[in-house]
């Protein structure tokens, strides 16, 4: 039986994260039948592994944590590990990947833009492929975004060496696809859509919802990440910026907002984001907005999303979610991979407003243009989706063939 690691994802509490896992599944099942299994290392605290596993649905799947984010600057594990980090290798931490490493025939680097510089240098993804490198485990690096590295000149020429010892690269966006192909990685770059366009919908249970769902609201998932690129990371003008946008959506298109999580871990919690923006609305404007509550599941949170009448995303995982669900969707921007995805998608651009251009004008005018020409977009994305799942499940026949040529 094939035995697949899945490294370098975050936790089931970034529903983004799940749904890569969820997808990549179907993916596997399409190229491989029932006959493999999957063991998957994530990122994570003890208790968010423990919690995921406990609501593990897929009995192919096996849970370990790889290693544990990282801690509180100036708190008691913080001083441990400055303590003790000089006297470790830094692959310690991937030790625990031993015992899996013998019968793997690949490892697939799951998490989605970790090899970028949206989150800092990657290094802790590269010292995770050089110890399974050393344990003989062929690495693929599976649908991601790629790049760019040019913010970080010394780096570039390291991590361009490394892309080239991968036996594959899956990139999800054409920007991604043609920086590689820039870079002297063409031979080795595939290209596949994000396996999370592959998630099905689940309809939660009622108690789950808390409330019943508007009709024809307009959802909307706002992140407090976007403070960074918005406000320069001065998040209680990004909140109050926030209940304007949520004002003028509601004045303009005359319909409920639904306030949609998708990612609630600890230090990047779109759940009490959206609450504190819902708390911050004025009375008359708090009436017409639902707050989604954090225990949904990917699966049962696309349904929601579903079910609304037009969507407003921050992270790409929800824009996923929306767009594989044929909902109209308007894309706030702060990387390639939402740039990448609205143009494979769409053929342009002129859905995604940019940080700079997030005021509650631009966002209510073209809210309402994609309400006004709801059918039309929804048409479109009946007529490209198909293609789109079509080609994240051309990824499993490739990885296939890989095997099969080794």
């Amino acid at each position: 039986m094939l035995h697949f690691l899945l490294v370098g994802n975050g936790s089931y509490s970034n529903r983004g994260c799940e749904a890569i896992v969820r997808g990549t599944m179907v993916v596997l099942r399409h190229a491989f039948g029932g006959d493999f299994r999957v063991t998957l290392g994530t990122m994570a605290t003890p208790n968010e592994l423990a919690s995921q596993a406990a609501q593990e649905t897929d009995p192919l799947i096996t849970h370990i944590a790889l290693c544990t984010p990282g801690v509180k600057r100036w708190s008691w594990a913080w001083w441990r590990r400055q303590a003790t980090r000089w006297f470790t290798s830094p692959l310690e931490p991937y030790r625990i990947l031993e015992p899996y490493c013998t019968d793997a025939a690949f490892a697939m680097q799951i998490g989605g833009d970790n090899y970028s510089l949206d989150y800092g240098l990657p290094t802790a993804y590269l010292q995770l492929d050089e110890y399974l490198w050393r344990h003989s485990v062929p690495v693929v690096l599976w649908g991601a975004s790629v790049g760019p590295f040019e913010g970080a000149p010394k780096f570039l020429p390291k991590i361009i060496e490394h892309l080239g010892k991968m036996q594959a690269i899956f990139v999800r966006e054409s920007e991604s696809f043609e920086y590689l192909h820039q870079k002297g990685l063409g031979s080795r770059t595939y290209r596949m859509s994000d396996p999370a366009f592959l998630l099905e919908a689940v309809e939660p249970p009622p108690e789950k919802l808390g409330f019943a769902l508007p009709p024809n609201a307009v959802g909307v998932n706002l992140s407090p990440l976007m403070a960074k690129y918005t406000t320069g990371g001065d998040l209680p003008t990004w909140l109050r910026h926030c209940t304007k946008l949520l004002q003028s959506i509601v004045e303009t298109t005359q319909r409920e907002v639904i306030l949609i999580p998708h990612e609630t871990r600890f230090h990047t919690d779109d759940h009490a984001f959206l609450r504190s923006v819902a708390h911050n609305c004025p009375k008359e404007l708090a009436r017409h907005v639902f707050c989604l509550g954090n225990r949904l599941t990917a699966a049962e949170t696309k349904w929601v999303i579903s079910r609304c009448a037009a969507f407003v995303g921050a992270r790409m995982h929800a824009v996923i979610a929306a767009t594989s669900s044929c909902v109209p969707t308007l894309t706030l921007v702060y990387s390639r991979k939402a740039r990448g995805l609205n143009q494979d998608l769409f053929g342009k651009q002129d859905f995604c407003l940019q940080p700079a251009e997030i005021t509650p004008v631009n966002l209510s005018q073209l809210l309402v243009r994609l309400l006004v020409e709801r059918d039309r977009h929804v048409e479109h994305l009946q007529r490209v989706v198909p293609s789109i799942q079509a080609s994240a499940i051309e990824g499993g026949k490739v990885l296939r063939c890989l095997i099969e040529n080794r």
